[in-house]
């Protein structure tokens, strides 16, 4: 499985594409779905199925088959937006980005 670290941040990602992503992890944020299970793993219960993320040796990895063949996913990006990871999260996405997750998240009426 790949780390999702500076060489693997999305850069090729179609902006479609991106904005599914968002919203998908927006969505698992706003209605709960993503459990901390410790300081660097959590729990992501997608609509069809269930998924752990974790950071390990400044990677992300995720265990969906998304992750494993793009190197990154809404779960990884919901997990970022979540955690206190900010500066490790900056390597793989964008401070813009997890903004854009933050902006739809309140959009859904339950941003902080």
């Amino acid at each position: 499985m790949p780390g999702a670290d500076a060489e693997q941040h999305g850069e090729g990602v179609q902006p479609a594409a991106m904005q599914k992503m968002i919203n998908k992890a927006a969505w698992l944020l706003s209605e709960g779905r993503v459990v901390k299970i410790s300081p660097y793993m959590y729990y992501v219960i997608g609509r069809n199925s269930k998924h752990l993320v974790k950071y390990e040796n400044g990677k992300f990895y995720c265990t969906c088959k998304g992750f494993e063949s793009k190197g990154f996913c809404s779960h990884v990006l919901a997990v970022m937006t979540l955690s206190g990871l900010k500066e490790e999260a900056s390597s793989f996405f964008d401070e813009a980005v997890r903004q854009r997750v933050l902006r739809e998240l309140r959009g859904m009426g339950r941003g902080r």
